[in-house]
């Protein structure tokens, strides 16, 4: 289940300071912040900011679900929809937040975390991840802020796929049941013979005596 944090956001007034503009959004940028907006529910959009120190902190944690104290009173819960990145993806520039309730049904992208160490990696494999999130469905409260997957049974040749991953109950995978989130692969080029050669353990013979005519 996400665990919800509590961040201060600060409105920008749109009517009094033109707040959406790009000067603005370049002044917040320079001032620690992080230009945001909350939308959704059939209510109107409300122009944010949050601190650059902030962002970091949903980034490290994962964070699916976030709380918005807004002073005055005002309070949001919010998904996190959407992060935009510069041009180096580096820094968020802008986050769109869409307002939450907490028991309706809503689809995510939750992160993976790979858990141990693959054996497959000693027998000269490559691991190997195509997908390092699963899209999935629950009520907002419940999205997971990862999903763990333990490989330290994972050899060469075999693959973890989505229906394999146990999910928290009440949380259904919506990713392909088929799609690999990670697998151990030969090394490019290398056929099965030449791994299993290179995986056998020397055989030292003793020479053999050659015989004087």
């Amino acid at each position: 289940m996400s665990t919800i944090v509590t961040i201060a956001a600060q409105a920008r007034d749109t009517a009094k300071n033109k707040g959406t503009g790009t000067r603005v959004s370049r002044r917040l940028r320079a001032a620690g912040r992080v230009p945001a907006i909350i939308y959704g529910h059939k209510q109107a959009a409300q122009p944010i900011s949050i601190t650059a120190d902030d962002v970091l902190g949903i980034l490290k944690r994962g964070s699916h679900v976030v709380g918005l104290d807004l002073g005055k009173g005002q309070s949001e819960t919010v998904l996190v929809r959407e992060l935009q990145w510069d041009y180096l993806g580096k820094s968020v520039i802008h986050i769109d937040f869409f307002r939450a309730d907490l028991t309706e049904q809503v689809e995510s992208d939750v992160r993976i975390e790979l858990k141990g160490e693959a054996p497959g990696v000693a027998e000269g494999g490559v691991l190997d991840v195509p997908h390092h999130s699963i899209k999935v469905r629950c009520v907002t409260a419940a999205i997971p802020d990862s999903i763990r997957i333990d490989i330290s049974n994972l050899h060469l040749g075999q693959s973890i796929h989505v229906k394999d991953v146990v999910l928290p109950e009440g949380v259904t995978a919506v990713s392909s049941a088929d799609d690999i989130i990670v697998h151990l692969i030969r090394p490019t080029g290398e056929s099965a013979a030449e791994t299993e050669t290179l995986t056998q353990p020397e055989v030292i013979t003793r020479p053999e005596k050659k015989t004087e005519v």
